[in-house]
């Protein structure tokens, strides 16, 4: 039997859960849009929405929706798998596997400390004292986590979970981390002259194709198309998949899509890269369209282990005096190509960037100051 009032009532549903109804101002009958688990958290639900409705700040989405969480004890962890459960990107699609994995890592490992705890017990000061320290740390990781941590509290808020969102400390995001240096073309000729096969194809890949990482191990014979055009032979790449490695089921490689819509396109290599391409080609056991260009073990068509490039990335760049990570090679590529005085959009289509802010971050100084200023000789 429900249990009456005023405005509302209480009744135990068969689930063991209680549903809370209540007439709004309009003199609807409603139902909460969710249920509670014990009979006190339904009651506490009831004042809140019949106080509410007496002060006229009452709103029809103000009833929590929890589904099947308690919002008095929802811990930061509950919120933050719930929020991955129906978080989409920007086409409406789930996040990828990596995406996710990232998001967890940051709860269980930087956030640490706050993730058993309701989110209601989490207070600025606290996230304040944690910030601090985090951030000498490892400065770009803390922005991450501080971003993640309030984009959960503006969900839970949204939901009335939480009465504010704790996450207000200013210029908290601020920080830019700075740019590594792109290698330069000593360096790149050094790395791929002490690289072996099929290393070293993949090293010109990314110097002269910039491929990001997932897109060149993906790449397959169909991807390759050669066709002459003037009497010089071309060799074009299209770009249409990736693979990542799926950290939660042992580095297990998946295919996808390019890390961006942009990401697929098509495009030319330079002459010799292209030609460098070619040669590799023919000492490939397969010529399935489907073959893997770089399998191991050679002939299985089983993807490279995502830690791979790695021993072999810091062997070469050792040599070539280099310190910095495989990625800098995209950065060498498009400023390579930028010297060639491409349009913007030129630029975003090669590199497969959605935005040309995201493609500038990849231009680096080329040193060419006296250079450029030679043309400027009217003075006086």
């Amino acid at each position: 039997m429900a249990a009456k009032r005023g405005l509302g009532s209480i009744d135990k549903l068969a689930s063991g859960n209680y549903r809370v109804r209540y007439t709004d101002p309009l003199g609807v009958r409603r139902n909460a849009r969710t249920t509670f688990k014990t009979k006190a958290s339904a009651e506490f639900e009831l004042t809140r929405i019949r106080e509410a409705i007496e002060n006229g700040t009452w709103l029809v989405d103000q009833t929590p929706q929890a589904g099947g969480l308690e919002p008095k004890s929802l811990t930061l962890k509950q919120l933050a798998e719930h929020w991955r459960k129906q978080r989409v990107d920007t086409k409406g699609r789930p996040l990828s596997v990596n995406t996710l994995n990232e998001y967890q890592r940051l709860i269980e490992k930087v956030l640490g400390q706050f993730a058993d705890r309701p989110i209601r017990s989490i207070t600025t000061a606290q996230i304040e004292d944690w910030r601090v320290p985090e951030f000498s740390r490892a400065p770009n990781q803390a922005v991450k986590a501080y971003k993640h941590l309030r984009t959960l509290m503006t969900y839970a808020l949204k939901r009335h979970w939480i009465a504010s969102n704790p996450c207000d400390i200013e210029r908290a995001t601020a920080y830019t981390p700075k740019e590594p240096p792109a290698p330069t073309d000593q360096q790149v000729q050094t790395m791929i002259a002490n690289a072996s096969e099929p290393f070293k194809t993949i090293l010109i890949l990314g110097a002269y194709g910039g491929l990001r990482r997932g897109e060149t191990l993906e790449l397959r014979r169909k991807d390759i198309e050669v066709f002459k055009e003037d009497g010089l032979k071309w060799v074009r790449l299209n770009i249409t998949r990736a693979v990542i490695y799926d950290k939660s089921n042992g580095n297990k490689p998946i295919v996808g899509d390019p890390k961006t819509d942009n990401g697929i396109r098509s495009l030319l290599l330079p002459l010799e890269a292209g030609e460098h391409l070619i040669q590799y080609l023919k000492t490939l056991k397969s010529i399935d369209p489907e073959a893997l260009l770089f399998d191991d073990p050679i002939g299985s068509n089983i993807h490279w282990s995502e830690w791979k490039i790695a021993p072999q990335w810091r062997r070469v760049r050792a040599l070539a005096g280099f310190p910095h990570r495989f990625h800098s090679l995209r950065a060498y590529a498009s400023t390579e190509f930028g010297l060639l005085n491409p349009t913007d959009r030129e630029l975003m289509e090669r590199f497969g960037h959605r935005d040309l802010a995201t493609a500038q971050k990849y231009q680096r100084t080329t040193g060419r100051e006296s250079q450029l200023l030679r043309g400027q000789s009217n003075v006086g």
